[in-house]
């Protein structure tokens, strides 16, 4: 859309001059995600396959977390997950999450990552993830002294037209085929 704006000098002289309205496209920036808030514990959920609605197959990826230390802490595999000590600043500090040893699946050529907390469904027929925080392969994300359930869930590029399972019917259609693995990250301070 073209305006136009005339202004009126001195001698009657006039100025006329054209803008262009231009639209500027929408620019999102990712914004850094805040603390998690440490967790009541639980259990912790199980994904589809480990729960045997439907039987996967090596077509399917495999969702595999871990965590990585970073300068001044320590990190111990546990048997459901791992524990983090370091310094604590202000009540937490930063985890550096990892889907790297995660697989795509044969036939697949790519690998997509939903990290999330929170999830409370354990309904082996819907198994719905908590709040995401993060879609990269290793987030660094800030954690709040205390225990974290963190789910890692992974999608590749191989349409699934239909899944249909005994105990559940059909449970998804036309989907990207996944698997998730939820693991308990405890938060210690020196």
């Amino acid at each position: 859309m073209w305006s136009s704006y005339r202004f009126s000098l001195s001698h009657g002289l006039v100025l006329s001059l054209l803008s262009l309205t231009v639209g500027c496209p929408q620019v999102t920036v990712p914004q850094l995600s805040s603390s998690l808030s440490a967790e009541a514990s639980r259990s912790t959920i199980a994904s589809q396959c480990a729960q045997a609605v439907f039987t996967c197959t090596s077509s399917w990826p495999t969702a595999v977390p871990t965590v990585v230390a970073i300068e001044g802490q320590t990190v111990t595999a546990t048997d459901d997950g791992f524990t983090i000590t370091g310094q604590s600043d202000q009540g937490g500090f930063d985890v550096q999450l990892s889907a790297s040893d995660s697989i795509a699946g044969n036939g697949a050529m790519s690998l997509t990552y939903r990290w999330s907390t929170g999830a409370t469904d354990t309904d082996p027929c819907t198994l719905a993830d908590g709040q995401a925080f993060s879609s990269e392969e290793m987030p660094l994300q800030r954690m709040d002294i205390g225990v974290h359930y963190i789910r890692l869930r992974v999608e590749n590029d191989i349409i699934r037209e239909i899944i249909d399972t005994d105990s559940c019917g059909v449970i998804g259609e036309d989907i990207a085929s996944y698997h998730f693995v939820e693991i308990v990250v405890e938060v210690r301070s020196n």
